[in-house]
């Protein structure tokens, strides 16, 4: 009997524990979702402003440099997002049904990533303040 209550105690973690870990990858990706949408968010509002304000505001306030730093978060995060999806889409648990949804989600986030560094190559490109703002008012993201 000792030995079934030991047995117990310490294989019920591995039993009981997998269905959480299952469902702990699966928030990571959620999470990592909500991140990116929130980011892109951000970009598209500093683009709403950056087309409402003159070319001195948008030097004065750094708007070329920030756009660009969230760029560069954005691509880090999109990969992050697309590394936690691959894995999501290789779990020999998850039916056909979800596969096909995880590799439909993998193909929209890997088009934003290009979009992103797109974007960001342009605005990198940039020769001056006036062409700069030219390229972050042209920006045009969705997540």
């Amino acid at each position: 009997m000792k030995r079934q209550i030991v047995a117990v105690i310490l294989a019920g973690p591995l039993l009981f524990g997998l269905p959480i870990l299952r469902s702990l990858h699966g928030q990571t990706c959620s999470d990592d979702e909500g991140m990116v949408k929130s980011y892109v968010q951000g970009i598209n509002s500093l683009v709403g402003t950056v087309q409402k304000e003159s070319l001195s505001d948008f030097e004065k306030d750094y708007h070329e440099q920030s756009c660009l730093s969230r760029l560069n978060l954005s691509i880090g995060i999109v990969k992050s997002l697309i590394d936690c999806l691959n894995k999501a889409a290789s779990d020999p648990a998850d039916t056909p049904a979800q596969v096909a949804a995880i590799k439909s989600k993998l193909q929209d986030y890997a088009k934003l990533e290009s979009a992103l560094e797109q974007d960001r190559d342009s605005l990198k490109a940039a020769k001056n303040p006036k062409a700069a703002k030219s390229v972050v008012e042209k920006i045009v993201l969705t997540a």
